[in-house]
């Protein structure tokens, strides 16, 4: 598979598209919603769900978190609320998605891993 959805959690927006892994570049547009208010687990996996919705459901999803990422529990939540620290993010994402596969790293990690192995492979990243 060459193409998977790219996710950027921000404190401000949410930002996803579908991404050629081979060439590295979006397929189509990026699209963009404002970070709700809260920003809780719950709110931004909606906003999550509503914006890639359709695209995951036949596509793998990587996504960068603002905090730091450990085996998929967010262990810290720069910008976002605090109950984010401790939730298992990456269950709560592909459990929304219908059980579509979701890897979820710090969002430096998967700029620098941009060039590097896909983000769906981020499993090893611990």
């Amino acid at each position: 598979m060459t193409r998977r959805v790219g996710v950027d959690i921000g404190g401000t927006s949410i930002k996803a598209g579908l991404v050629d892994t081979r060439r590295g570049s979006l397929v189509g547009a990026a699209r963009r919603v404002r970070t709700p208010r809260p920003a809780t687990p719950g709110a931004v996996a909606a906003a999550v769900d509503d914006l890639i919705g359709p695209l995951a459901a036949d596509h793998e999803v990587g996504c960068g978190f603002p905090g730091v990422v450990r085996k998929g529990i967010t262990a810290t939540a720069a910008n976002l609320h605090p109950d984010w620290i401790g939730t298992d993010a990456q269950s709560l994402l592909s459990g929304l998605l219908q059980g579509q596969r979701v890897a979820i790293i710090n969002d430096a990690d998967a700029a620098g891993r941009g060039s590097g192995p896909s983000i769906v492979e981020a499993d090893e990243c611990r």
